[in-house]
C-alpha cells in the first residue's frame, strides 16, 4: 500500500479517533455502510467513534490496492476482521474508495460492507449476556 494509505489504515485499526479524524479535510464526507453521509470532521467523529464503540477492535487484511488521479484516490479491497466485546471475531468483505486534496487530507470516503453479520453477532452475544430472570 502507499504510505497515506498505510498510515489511514494504521489509525482505523488502532482505533485511534483523534488521529483518524485529523486526517481528514474540514469538509471530508464519509459514507460508511448504509449509514447517512457524515460531513465535517465533527459528524465524522461521532459516525465512527459511535461505530466503534460497539466493537472491541478491528484490523484490515487488504487484498488489492489500485490507485487514481495521480494516487490522489485510492480504492483498497480488504477483510476487515471485527472483534466483538464478547471476544468474536467476525470477517468481512469490504471495498473502501478514498479521494484526498493536495495538501494529502482526505476529502471523501465511500466504505461499500454488508455489517448484519457482525450486528447479528453482536446481538446475539448481547442476549446471551442478559440474566434471564
Amino acid at each position: 500500500m502507499s504510505d497515506w494509505i498505510t498510515d489511514y489504515f494504521a489509525d482505523v485499526d488502532a482505533m485511534r479517533l483523534d488521529a483518524y479524524v485529523a486526517r481528514h479535510a474540514e469538509d471530508a464526507e464519509i459514507v460508511f455502510a448504509n449509514n447517512p453521509p457524515a460531513s465535517g470532521r465533527d459528524a465524522i467523529g461521532g459516525a465512527i467513534g459511535g461505530f466503534w464503540a460497539t466493537i472491541s477492535g478491528l484490523r484490515h487484511e487488504v487484498h488489492n490496492q489500485w490507485q487514481l488521479n495521480d494516487g490522489n484516490t485510492a480504492v483498497v479491497e480488504a477483510t476487515a476482521h471485527y472483534t466483538t466485546h464478547g471476544g468474536s471475531t467476525v470477517p468481512t468483505p469490504c471495498v473502501s474508495v478514498l479521494d484526498r486534496n493536495a495538501e494529502g487530507q482526505v476529502t471523501s470516503l465511500r466504505v461499500y460492507i454488508d455489517l448484519s453479520q457482525l450486528v447479528s453477532t453482536i446481538q446475539a452475544e448481547s442476549q446471551e449476556s442478559t440474566p434471564v430472570p
